[in-house]
Parts: C-alpha cells; structure tokens; sequence
C-alpha cells in the first residue's frame, strides 16, 4: 500500500499540473519477473509510477506521455548503539 505522503504528493503535482486530484485513484503493485519493482497509481486522466529503485514520482496522461517527475525526499531510520 502507498503511504499518505505519497499520495498527497501525487494530489499537489497533479494541482500544480492543472489536473484534478485523483478521487477514484487505483494503487497496483508493479512486478517483472516475480519481483516487486515499483507502485503505479492510476487515475482519470494518467497515472502516477514510484520505481522501487528511485526516489522519485513519474507522471504520465492518459497516452502514455511522460508529464513530469518530482523527486521525494527518504528517511532512515535507526536505532542508535
């Protein structure tokens, strides 16, 4: 499942891009080869893809065009010795 700030970051793009926000939004799981490789939102009008290797979002319409990227900011964390 794709964490809320994720998803919020997917809604303030898309305002920033002149699109609605996604209301009916579907998260799926991407594989290739029996391996996990990233998230895909999909929504009226495009979807949004999180690689599991990256650290940023890809948006595309509804043609498969790239819209832009917007990179995300990771956390460790950790306990300290």
């Amino acid at each position: 499942m794709m964490d809320q700030s994720i998803l919020n970051l997917v809604a303030m793009t898309l305002s920033a891009l002149g699109l609605p926000a996604p209301t009916n939004a579907i998260p799926t799981m991407l594989t290739r080869d029996g391996y996990f490789v990233g998230h895909k939102l999909r929504y009226d009008g495009g979807c949004a893809i999180l690689w599991a290797a990256s650290d940023a979002i890809e948006f595309y319409d509804e043609k498969g065009n790239w819209l832009k990227t917007v990179g995300i900011e990771t956390t460790e964390t950790g306990a300290a010795a």
